[in-house]
């Protein structure tokens, strides 16, 4: 299993014949024959291509200053 970028999704699911594949921040992972088989450009975790997992944003309170705020 490697990572892949989508070509231009940033988010969302793709489905192939080998399985549905989700998308985060335009990198998902996959089978290497499935991602090389498509096209897709490999991304290097050690060289910092990848993008970090967002991080959880349990505690922090919605921003209501807006002028569309309840």
């Amino acid at each position: 299993m490697g990572l892949f970028r989508h070509p231009h999704l940033v988010r969302g699911v793709v489905h192939t014949a080998e399985g549905a594949f989700f998308i985060h921040r335009g990198i998902a992972q996959l089978p290497d024959a499935v991602g090389e088989s498509m096209g897709w450009q490999r991304v290097d975790e050690e060289a910092g291509d990848a993008v970090a997992p967002a991080r959880e944003a349990a505690g922090r309170k919605p921003n209501l200053d807006h002028a569309g705020a309840a």
